[in-house]
């Protein structure tokens, strides 16, 4: 029974993988339960609860991501290999899922270009600015426009700006 059980779940967990618009006849859960001999697709909701079934699908998806970093040899030399349309499969989910927010699928994603997600938040939160204070701000600010621009922007807050003695503009 475990290795049926098995084996519905990958065909199941592949079929999840598997773009919307791809998945053919069975285009809803209903209807691949239905196509697999269930009555309706609440023994499919109690899969996607139970913890082996979820460890399952995280060990193959890691797998078929992990494929993506190294060359693979498929048997078919005509056209696409079963393996080479599952990976193509899952790789196309797993972007799907990340796109629409999947924190692990955006985690798994984010491995098959060499980077952890966490590498990727911090360096997207990290700011050489993050820990100055207003003042310092203001400065860094000033310094990196022009003194023309800096001099027309206080200006038009109503500030009066003169160009000082050596001809550079002066706030007063």
């Amino acid at each position: 029974m475990a290795a049926k059980q098995n084996a519905l779940w990958d065909e199941f967990i592949l079929w999840l993988a598997m773009p919307e618009v791809e998945r053919g006849v069975y285009a809803t859960e209903e209807d691949w339960a239905k196509s697999k001999g269930y009555a309706d697709s609440r023994q499919l909701r109690r899969w996607k609860k139970d913890p082996a079934f979820i460890e399952r699908q995280r060990v193959l998806l890691e797998n078929m991501a992990s494929r993506a970093g190294a060359v693979t040899q498929f048997d078919d030399d005509e056209g696409d290999s079963a393996d080479e349309r599952d990976y193509r499969l899952v790789k196309s989910q797993l972007l799907t899922n990340a796109k629409s927010g999947n924190l692990k699928a955006t985690e798994l994603f984010m491995k098959l270009y060499g980077k952890t997600w966490i590498d990727e938040e911090q360096a997207a939160r990290s700011s050489d600015f993050s820990n100055m204070d207003l003042p310092s701000l203001l400065a860094e600010a000033a310094v990196a426009v022009s003194p023309e621009f800096f001099a027309d922007a206080l200006r038009s807050a109503g500030w009066l700006v003169e160009a000082p003695d050596d001809g550079s503009p002066r706030v007063s």
